[in-house]
């Protein structure tokens, strides 16, 4: 398939009303007069967390993250079959919390959970996993742009081999948590070199089968180079197949990460996604910042997402979005 019988009807449309989402997201990190520098204001957080209710939180989000790293040890212990050996552990769990707006009026909200249990000693490769997501079987357009998908809760094991020439493999296999059970296995490699002084090369290729919904392939690769000491530029192709729609989708996306800070950053990121099927055509222009801030310590984390949408099913007309996500995370190491 080349990607030269794509046609690109709306385009200059999509990017004049583009301009609107990234002047949008300007002030976050422009100067000003401001003492803040112009950044997003948040929340007064030291006042929030001086509270009766917020230390009652916190004492329980301890005491749910010593929980998790010592239901690792005593599993890793187990299988090991001592309990004398490093205590270390880098279990965790993760709840993501997400709102999204429309234009239209229309609101969403989902809570999602992930997480990996850490067995260093029973063998050093292998990790026990659950998630609540799995975005293999989403089309690409749902990957890159909402957060709003069904869940349903999966678990098994995962196995990464050491690391040879810049290459690295992991295998997973598993079952999500439905009636009858849909076991799933996935084989992923990775790989990244520099290319010179100024560029990175990357390539990442997962191939999954689910019982339920047969077998696909992602593949994507990457080009990133540093634009400043703050800033680096990243420039993506993805192609994704699904046996089950006999349908390939497109993607193409360019991004400039800036680090606004100690655990701050923000990311401008424009793209185009297509599909084979009926025949091969752009769907979905978009743009989107994607501002993420640890708005307390290093396990609670914000998330806004501006977005601006032209889709070939709405003739083209500019949609704004925003998401807000908020991370809450488990960890005791």
């Amino acid at each position: 398939m080349k990607l030269s019988s794509f046609t690109f009807p709306g385009l200059p449309r999509a990017l004049a009303s583009g301009l609107l989402l990234l002047g949008a997201a300007a002030p976050l990190h422009a100067q000003s007069d401001d003492p803040t520098g112009g950044r997003l204001r948040l929340p007064d957080m030291p006042a929030i967390t001086e509270t009766s209710a917020w230390s009652w939180l916190e004492t329980r989000r301890d005491t749910v993250s010593r929980n998790v790293s010592g239901i690792g040890r005593g599993l890793d212990d187990w299988l090991a079959g001592d309990s004398v050996g490093d205590r270390s552990n880098q279990s965790y769990l993760r709840v993501k919390l997400n709102q999204q707006v429309s234009e239209n009026g229309d609101y969403h909200s989902t809570a999602r959970i992930s997480g990996r249990i850490d067995l260093p000693r029973a063998t050093e490769r292998w990790k026990l996993i659950f998630e609540s997501e799995q975005s293999e079987t989403d089309s690409l357009r749902d990957q890159r742009l909402s957060n709003i998908r069904p869940s349903e809760v999966s678990g098994g094991f995962s196995y990464e081999l050491p690391e040879r020439n810049g290459l690295r493999f992991t295998h997973d296999i598993g079952v999500k948590g439905r009636i009858p059970l849909d076991p799933f296995y996935r084989f992923r490699t990775r790989y990244g070199h520099d290319l010179n002084d100024t560029w990175y090369f990357g390539a990442d290729n997962k191939l999954w089968y689910y019982h339920a919904d047969g077998w696909g392939q992602d593949s994507r690769i990457y080009f990133s180079r540093p634009l400043t000491e703050t800033m680096f530029l990243r420039i993506d192709t993805e192609v994704d197949y699904k046996d089950r729609y006999n349908q390939f989708e497109y993607a193409q996306t360019v991004s400039v990460h800036q680090s606004l800070g100690e655990r701050e950053t923000l990311t401008y990121e424009a793209g185009v996604i297509g599909a084979s099927q009926p025949n091969p055509r752009v769907d979905n222009y978009y743009l989107q910042t994607v501002y993420r801030k640890a708005i307390y310590e290093d396990w609670l984390v914000m998330e806004l997402v501006p977005q601006l949408i032209m889709a070939r099913d709405e003739s083209w007309d500019p949609e704004p979005r925003f998401q807000f996500n908020l991370e809450v995370y488990f960890f005791d190491f």
